[in-house]
């Protein structure tokens, strides 16, 4: 996989064991730990536009999700559970002095086991179980461009399947792998442009990992995997958790141009979920931080210095 120096200067990488997955993070920096989430169908390189200047104050840990990019997944869970399970681990890691003898990336000799998790798509799903799962981990929590999972279902009008028509497709692995397999960078194009975005707004260091990580015939399983899950397990998951409203600072985050505040305001219903979220609409698509980094930053880092 390309590691993309340019795109991630001082940062350097490891591999995290959890009891269910071997994950690649990418982890640089100084200071209290944050750890950027990426979704579908990309890698920790979409963070590349941002990270570099959180880790001018911040221990900043950029992981690959459970079977994505660069990591694997033994145990074949690709429940949004699993995955915060790999965060959990991952704080464990990296929280409460430092990086390990690895040396990228310092925490000033704190003590906190705790971290600010960012999460964009899927990687925002997995910061909200996170947030569910493990209550007092997580001191902050920002969720861009997602509505809850339970939410999306219940909006699946035809307008909104024609437009998250992936949603169904990919819950369909038996169907869906052969097929993206057949192409998988033209897929990853057409999943790339068909969320509100130009494929433009892409650098071409990090585009040419999610090619290299989407031809991948295990990514390809993964991505599958995540969104039969969604269908299936994590929907459970969350319906049993709607009663629960933890405490805690929240950012929410959406592309101007998406679906996600098509129909609804997006922060009245997490607000619903995250009573303390505050947030706002930025001028992008889906992949908002690619698209529009100086905002997306301006919005995270406004956030972080006020928790």
């Amino acid at each position: 996989m390309t590691d993309g120096p340019d795109l991630f200067p001082g940062f350097r990488s490891r591999v995290i064991e959890t009891p269910g997955a071997r994950i690649r993070v990418r982890v640089g920096g100084s200071g209290p730990l944050v750890v950027l989430l990426h979704g579908y169908p990309q890698t920790g390189a979409m963070w590349h536009r941002i990270a570099a200047g959180l880790a001018t104050r911040h221990t900043v840990a950029v992981p690959d999700l459970r079977g994505y990019g660069a990591s694997e997944c033994l145990d074949d869970d690709f429940s949004f559970r699993a995955m915060a399970a790999d965060v959990t681990a991952l704080i464990g890691e990296l929280g409460g002095g430092g990086s390990g003898p690895a040396g990228d990336g310092e925490r000033d000799g704190t003590d906190d086991d705790t971290a600010v998790v960012i999460g964009h798509d899927r990687g925002a799903r997995t910061a909200h179980r996170l947030v569910l799962d493990r209550p007092g981990l997580v001191r902050g929590v920002a969720l861009l461009d997602i509505l809850p999972t339970t939410e999306v279902w219940r909006q699946m009008s035809p307008e909104m399947i024609r437009a998250y028509y992936h949603w169904g497709f990919l819950a369909r692995p038996e169907i869906a792998e052969p097929m993206i397999a057949d192409d998988p960078v033209r897929f990853l194009h057409s999943a790339l442009a068909g969320l509100y975005s130009p494929l433009e707004a892409f650098h071409p260091v990090a585009l040419a990992e999610y090619e290299q990580a989407i031809a991948r015939p295990g990514v390809i399983h993964a991505i599958c995997g995540d969104y039969q899950a969604a269908a299936t397990v994590d929907l459970a998951h969350d319906e049993a958790d709607l009663h629960r409203r933890p405490d805690l600072p929240a950012l929410v985050l959406w592309g101007a141009r998406g679906k996600v505040g098509a129909e609804v305001d997006p922060l009245e219903v997490w607000r619903g979920r995250l009573p303390r979220a505050e947030g706002r609409a930025i001028d992008a698509g889906h992949y908002l931080v690619e698209e529009a980094p100086e905002e997306s930053w301006a919005a995270i880092a406004g956030f972080l210095e006020r928790i």
